[in-house]
């Protein structure tokens, strides 16, 4: 019954996802079409979802068809490479690979698309997630406000599911130096800005360890292709953390500049190696 909510036949299905097989039918795609279902629901909620479904209609609804559609698919490829094998079909590795990774991009698309819809539209269940109310808490509050601080292609899908990296930041490390920021300061505005930098760097290094590496904007995505070179699963793992571990450096180093500030603007002493010097300690000057 998960396509039959979406699509009325095969026909209308064959639409939203390219190159699909003629003579498949919504019994064939019944399984994957409900683990598909949980991964979206996952996302936007099932009571989102079913407030979609009831609608059936606008933007909103046509970005969920496209996303299940797809999603469901690319979950489906594996079945249909057996089932060709079977057949004694040839079908060759990276066919099947470039097939559903393409399937993977146009439902993170579509996501990202039916995120930015529901930040606009009227559904009240949308209003009442869980990560739209830690939403009101955070200092980034929008997806464009984040992409001025780090390139993430203005993906609104991205964005969403960070919610919970951009809390533990803000936790872990940034809610001390916010406090700090003196109300009167004629530079608080430029410090802020730095803070909200620091954090969005802290919050995408966070989310490196955490996400396929697929699920990130093709900013990202790009600083691991490589078009020269074969790579491993375990060589792109380790460049994830190689990249998480950089923008944490850079964040920290960062972090390390506002503290300085901060302490000038609040009048103290700026800690520094020089700080440590005794009066009996002699100076040599080289010539």
């Amino acid at each position: 019954m998960i396509l039959e909510e979406l699509f009325t036949d095969v026909a209308t299905l064959r639409e939203y996802v390219p190159f699909m097989d003629s003579n498949i039918s919504f019994s064939d795609l019944g399984s994957s079409a409900k683990s598909a279902k949980k991964q979206v629901c996952v996302i936007i909620t099932p009571d989102v979802y079913k407030a979609i479904i009831q609608a059936g209609n606008g933007a909103v609804f046509e970005e969920l068809r496209t996303a299940v559609a797809n999603l469901t698919l690319a979950k489906q490829v594996v079945f249909d490479a057996i089932n060709r094998r079977k057949q004694e079909i040839d079908i060759y590795k990276h066919e099947q690979e470039s097939m559903q990774r393409a399937f993977i991009e146009n439902y993170y698309n579509a996501m990202d698309s039916l995120v930015q819809e529901l930040e606009s539209s009227q559904i009240e269940a949308w209003k009442e997630t869980r990560y739209k109310k830690i939403l009101s808490s955070l200092r980034i509050k929008t997806a464009p406000d984040f992409d001025e601080l780090y390139p993430i292609d203005g993906s609104y899908l991205f964005f969403f599911r960070i919610i919970p990296f951009q809390r533990e930041a803000l936790e872990d490390y940034m809610n001390g130096y916010y406090s700090r920021v003196p109300d009167d300061d004629d530079s608080k505005e430029s410090i802020y800005r730095k803070l909200d930098r620091c954090l969005a760097m802290y919050t995408v290094a966070k989310s490196l360890r955490q996400f396929d590496i697929i699920e990130f904007p093709s900013t990202i995505r790009s600083l691991f292709y490589d078009s020269t070179a074969s790579r491993s699963g375990g060589d792109e793992q380790n460049r994830i953390l190689t990249l998480s571990e950089q923008l944490k450096s850079e964040a920290d180093q960062l972090l390390k500049d506002i503290d300085i500030i901060l302490s000038n603007t609040e009048g103290g002493n700026v800690s520094t190696e020089e700080s440590y010097l005794q009066p009996s300690d002699k100076f040599y000057l080289m010539p």
